[in-house]
């Protein structure tokens, strides 16, 4: 252990600021799984939006994303507050998530107005933003609040349990939530203003929690010019490849939990509970999983096999849903749930705890503190990555033939069952596969982490 960890930021965090940071993610993590898995379904089925029409508008409201988060990331490097320059967005960010969901559950119908699907274009902005202003700030923060390789490990494992806490909410409450409201429109309704309060008071909750956290200030040394800052970013590899591979986690995940209700009711024929009984599941299955590769990580401290390990995992589990059929025991299919919320426990640890190791590269190269720059640009490829999933899920969806309705239920041709089985399991598995032959390409060892926050060290600490 080297004789200035204190001051590198290597000693061990506080149980406190763990689970502060933690939470953060919970609140996040109920808005973005119940809208993941259930806006589509929402709006085609109780909007009366064509699927194709609800795939091309979110698509063209995630280009939006592609300037937000860079910008934001900008602004909160540059920002000067007593509260350091990520928390005080934690506070804005949840109170704009939290408008969101309940904006977005309380849509108009076609019956309502002619233009349902340009309304909700705007509300899908307002959501895109919220989550933006909240998520960018927050993942620069672990780059400042450790240095040590393990110790972000840990950190960021507090993150997944409050993910796996939050799928617990979105994948298996909400659905069950609302059947309990009473279904239909009016169940989403309620559900959007119980779910919006949950999700500022977490935010609230962190950045209450976070206060002391180390943080780094703005580097006084002379910025960089835009081209060599570009340069810098484009030479960081491990970087660039993260980026990369989250971005073919995120949109198999986006494709998957779109078509993921479509599933449930038209192939399984079975109803919300059973939705959130699946959502139990794999919830369940991330939070039993954490630890188990968090075990495995200190034990082989080898980020990038385990995290393939765990991708490869994900893929054939999503290949099996090839077999799933009306005639399945419900007992069978959770247990394939359980399994993937396993995996994927595993693929969110090592996928969030390797970012402020790459993001670290940077800082000891240039002498600058840009860790904003990076989360918005890490943030940016998490939102396409939803983007080119969700809409791809529509998009099929719609060319195959799916009818859209206002009531709930509509008879679907062969055609659109075939593309729903496609979009939970050949597409997303294939995704997953790619990510791992990107991911033989990452180089960036314990040692050398270690060696960039020694040459990082030099930067101002408040």
């Amino acid at each position: 252990m080297m004789p200035n960890e204190v001051s590198l930021g290597t000693k061990p965090l506080s149980l406190r600021l763990c689970l502060g940071w933690g939470i953060g993610t919970f609140g996040v993590s109920v808005m973005f799984n119940s809208v993941n898995l259930l806006l589509q379904r929402f709006a085609t089925d109780f909007l009366g939006i064509a699927a194709a029409t609800f795939g091309l508008i979110y698509l063209i409201t995630k280009i939006y994303d592609a300037v937000s988060d860079p910008l934001m990331g900008w602004i909160s490097d540059r920002t000067r507050s007593r509260f350091g320059r990520r928390r005080p967005y934690l506070v804005l960010g949840g109170q704009l998530c939290a408008v969101a969901i309940i904006a977005l559950f309380n849509a108009p119908t076609v019956e309502e107005t002619p233009n349902p699907a340009l309304i909700l274009g705007l509300l899908l902005i307002l959501y895109s933003t919220g989550y933006t202003v909240f998520n960018v700030p927050y993942l620069a923060m672990p780059v400042e609040m450790t240095t040590d390789y393990m110790e972000r490990s840990r950190l960021v494992s507090f993150r997944v349990y409050a993910i796996g806490f939050g799928s617990l909410a979105g994948l298996w409450a909400a659905p069950s939530l609302i059947a309990f409201f009473g279904g239909g429109q009016a169940g989403h309704v309620t559900l959007a203003w119980v779910y919006g309060v949950l999700i500022l008071a977490a935010s609230l909750l962190s950045f209450w929690m976070t206060r002391g956290a180390r943080a780094t200030v703005r580097s006084t040394r002379e910025a960089l010019p835009r081209k060599e800052q570009l340069r810098l970013i484009a030479s960081n590899k491990p970087f660039l490849i993260l980026v990369s591979v989250k971005f073919c986690h995120l949109a198999s995940l986006a494709v998957a939990q779109a078509a993921y209700v479509y599933f449930v009711v038209y192939v399984l024929d079975e109803g919300y509970y059973a939705v959130g009984l699946l959502g139990l599941a794999n919830a369940t299955g991330v939070l039993i999983g954490t630890p188990v590769w968090y075990v495995l990580a200190r034990r082989l401290r080898n980020k990038r096999n385990l995290y393939m390990a765990a991708s490869l995992l994900a893929a054939v589990v999503l290949s099996t849903w090839l077999l799933a059929t009306s005639g399945e025991q419900i007992g069978v299919t959770m247990f394939r749930q359980l399994l993937y919320g396993m995996a994927t426990g595993g693929s969110l640890m090592f996928g969030l705890s390797m970012l402020p190791d790459a993001i670290a590269q940077d800082a000891a190269r240039s002498g600058m503190r840009r860790e904003g720059v990076f989360a918005g640009i890490f943030s940016m490829a998490e939102k396409m990555a939803f983007a080119v999933g969700g809409s791809a899920s529509g998009l099929l969806l719609g060319a195959m033939g799916y009818i859209s309705s206002t009531t709930g239920t509509a008879a679907q041709p062969d055609s659109a069952i075939l593309a729903v089985y496609l979009c939970v399991s050949v597409l997303p598995a294939g995704l997953l596969v790619l990510s791992v032959l990107l991911l033989t390409q990452y180089n960036l060892g314990e040692e050398e982490v270690r060696r960039s926050s020694v040459l990082a060290a030099g930067g101002t600490l408040n």
